[in-house]
């Protein structure tokens, strides 16, 4: 891995962006012509972007920028990384979105002073064709999110204007996935006008001295007799349930349940406990049975265990379910061809062939000639992965300790059913083991593959592969770091093993193919030569001590901030000055970190909360939706975390963007017929509520008629409906058709 240094230019602050020599080489090539850049999250897009946007303004004195994101957040999140890392003065940057009057937006666009704007797309398409905004001026549009460029999107109406309008149009376009299909990525790269795409994965030459340089080696094992029959098993009870969803479309457009994965059946159960949520105690009935399907099916996802781990786990799990309890459990544990399988994996079959090879790869990197001239040569440190804490212990305690070999196991804080989990102090124990050699093999879960400061091994083993492209990163990184590592990862074959690797080499092996065709027919711009008018020293230096001034003012602030805290008193110079660095630094690393934050498990749990609360303040804002950046104060959530969470909720189909400020329930989006009513509640009871009407009529509210959130249902809340009034039996009733 190459020494640590960072990018060198006349308008980046010194010290803010890492120097790799693919970003550079990326930002280079994206200076002088129309640029797809396509980079695995993480990578570092937005350094590139800012890397881009940093040359044509400082070549070009008298031309300006503009960025678009597809969201009011994201442009905010860039904007606050742009300020951090590139020199250029508050009043020389804005912001643009709906939310900005017609008036301040023309002022903006008029302003030649304003040398780099932030924006989202559909503002800049109205103020294109409502005669607000000419890009002549511009010397780079960059376009984030670019895979949304297909149809109709803001996007193309965009580009294909500046092109118009520009003699001299630099297109950056960016993306972690413009998809697999090269259809796709032709109709991105034509809206957007795109000459040349650059895309890079870890193993790429430019890439490979920025990671962790280590041999990885694959080894297939097949599955004994007796796991092929307890497989082939659960595999026919599976299928069944799974027939059972698809006929009801409770798994999208999948038909083929080959092709119908975990991942889908979690997506299927929150989709269903969302609709759960808002709808009536007497109308769930059906959504119960679709849970109590989606539950067994995911449950007898099981056969991944007998396929992928062995029979100690799958005898574990059926343990565990049976004490959890629960009717879905319950009534599959005592279907007959269950009962087969357990009193199967109890008369303990075969060990899995994965744990015998683990063995022999432990003996061969830590088992070393006893000489001590060569032992530091031969003995090594090796860190076992696997997915499941069951698996964990069995290698421990029953696999490597009955060869004699000493081993930890390695696992999160949170409790589990039979097992308790390690407390932080238990883990900062087991590390310092560890590292002091009281024994040389780590066997851990998932808690290992980020955060923790874990020795350097000399050999990593996966257990099993992993679907993450994240989480394999995360993995491989814990060996060669600082010297060259190895990497063993086990497969069965013809099981989840197979399927997890195939279908990840399958995506990216398309789009391999689709990106090294595609630049062959890309189809250069015309543009005019433009001489460059770099910006002058004396500039340089007023940006610069602009900064200066900036800082200066912080001093000021923290200084006082001291000065209270001690009650007065002059402040210690040494300590003024450790603080205000520290402060500096924070700002601009939590400005530049939003990439990396992604890999973590805790920032991914982190979105998951936030989605859901976001769909629980959709749910009661009803019809009108939510703008986005009242959501994000009320719910006190970072612009990351936000982000994220939006994009899952749409992933989910629960959410739609009325335009780029406001979110909506999808549910909502459909305009129903009624009248409008404001309605008051009154009083609520088992089945149906009373309310008041437009303060004038009394009705009844039963269960069967109101579908939407349970929280809006309190004495003495009031709202807005589409509805239907109707009388039954001499009773005034109200049916809810909306919530506005």
């Amino acid at each position: 891995m190459t020494q640590a240094s960072f990018a060198e230019h006349p308008l980046v602050w010194e010290g803010t962006i890492d120097h790799r020599l693919y970003q550079k080489n990326i930002a280079d090539a994206a200076s002088h012509k129309n640029t797809l850049v396509i980079l695995p999250t993480a990578l570092g897009k937005t350094m590139i972007a800012a890397l881009v946007c940093a040359d044509m303004l400082y070549k070009y004195r008298d031309k300006r920028v503009l960025m678009m994101a597809p969201t009011r957040p994201l442009v905010s999140q860039h904007l606050k990384s742009f300020s951090a890392v590139l020199k250029i003065m508050e009043e020389q940057v804005a912001m643009v979105t709906g939310k900005t009057v017609p008036e301040a937006r023309r002022a903006v666009w008029d302003k030649r002073d304003v040398r780099l704007v932030f924006a989202t797309p559909e503002v800049v398409r109205n103020d294109l064709e409502e005669g607000r905004l000419h890009l002549k001026d511009f010397i780079l549009l960059v376009f984030d999110e670019a895979h949304r460029a297909v149809k109709d999107y803001a996007y193309t109406a965009i580009a294909r204007e500046y092109v118009g309008q520009s003699m001299h149009p630099v297109i950056l376009a960016m993306t972690a996935s413009p998809g697999a299909k090269k259809e796709r990525i032709q109709e991105v790269c034509n809206n957007l006008y795109i000459e040349h795409v650059e895309y890079r994965s870890e193993e790429d030459g430019d890439v490979k001295p920025y990671v962790n340089p280590i041999d990885v080696k694959w080894e297939w094992f097949d599955l004994p007799e007796e796991y092929r029959y307890i497989a082939s098993v659960l595999r026919s009870m599976l299928d069944e349930r799974l027939k059972w969803l698809v006929q009801r479309g409770l798994l999208g457009k999948k038909k083929d349940t080959r092709w119908i994965f975990k991942r889908d059946l979690i997506e299927a159960g929150e989709a269903l406990r969302y609709r759960l949520e808002l709808t009536m105690e007497e109308q769930r009935g059906p959504i119960y049975v679709a849970i109590m399907n989606q539950s067994a099916a995911l449950t007898l996802y099981c056969l991944e265990l007998i396929e992928s781990q062995g029979a100690h786990s799958l005898r574990a799990f059926f343990e565990r379910i049976e004490e959890e309890g629960g009717r879905a459990h319950a009534a599959l544990l005592k279907d007959p061809k269950i009962m087969e399988v357990r009193a199967l994996v109890e008369k303990a079959p075969v060990e899995h062939p994965k744990a015998r090879r683990i063995v022999e790869l432990v003996k061969e990197y830590c088992c070393g000639s006893s000489d001590s001239s060569n032992k530091q040569q031969q003995k090594g440190r090796v860190l076992v992965f696997t997915q499941y804490r069951d698996t964990a212990r069995h290698i421990v305690d029953d696999v490597l300790s009955s060869t004699g070999i000493k081993a930890s196991r390695f696992v999160g804080q949170a409790k589990r059913q039979g097992d308790e989990g390690m407390n932080q102090d238990e883990q900062a124990a087991v590390l310092q083991s560890f590292r002091e050699g009281e024994f040389d093999v780590l066997v851990a879960t998932s808690i290992a593959e980020e955060g923790l400061d874990i020795p350097e091994v000399d050999l990593v083993v996966f257990y099993e592969p992993v679907p993450s492209e994240i989480r394999y990163i995360q993995r491989r990184g814990r060996t060669g770091r600082k010297a060259a590592g190895s990497v063993v990862i086990l497969a069965a074959n013809d099981t989840i093993d197979t399927r997890h690797l195939y279908a990840s080499k399958r995506r990216v092996e398309r789009m391999k193919e689709s990106l090294s065709s595609i630049n062959a027919v890309l189809a250069p711009v015309k543009r005019a030569f433009l001489e460059p008018n770099p910006v002058t020293a004396e500039e340089l230096a007023a940006l610069e001590g602009w900064r200066a001034r900036a800082e200066e003012r912080l001093r000021k602030e923290v200084a006082e901030e001291i000065g209270k805290k001690k009650g007065g008193g002059p402040v210690d110079a040494a300590v003024l000055d450790a603080e205000v660095k520290s402060r500096i630094q924070q700002l601009r690393k939590k400005a530049i970190s939003a990439e990396e934050e992604m890999l973590t498990g805790a920032f991914q749990r982190e979105v998951e909360r936030a989605a859901r609360r976001i769909h629980t303040e959709l749910a009661k804002a009803g019809v009108k939706g939510a703008d986005v950046e009242l959501l994000r104060e009320h719910l006190s959530l970072d612009y990351p975390v936000l982000n994220e969470a939006l994009k899952k909720l749409e992933k989910l189909r629960r959410l739609a963007w009325r335009n780029e400020d406001t979110v909506v329930l999808a549910d909502n989006l459909a305009a129903a017929k009624g009248d409008i009513y404001s309605i008051r509640v009154e009083k609520v009871m088992q089945g149906r509520a009373v309310v008041m009407i437009n303060k004038k009529w009394r009705a009844r509210l039963n269960h069967y008629d109101y579908s939407g959130p349970r929280e809006l249902l309190k004495k003495g809340a009031t709202f807005d409906v589409v509805g239907e009034l109707y009388r039954q039996e001499g009773v005034l009733g109200l049916k809810v058709k909306q919530i506005v």
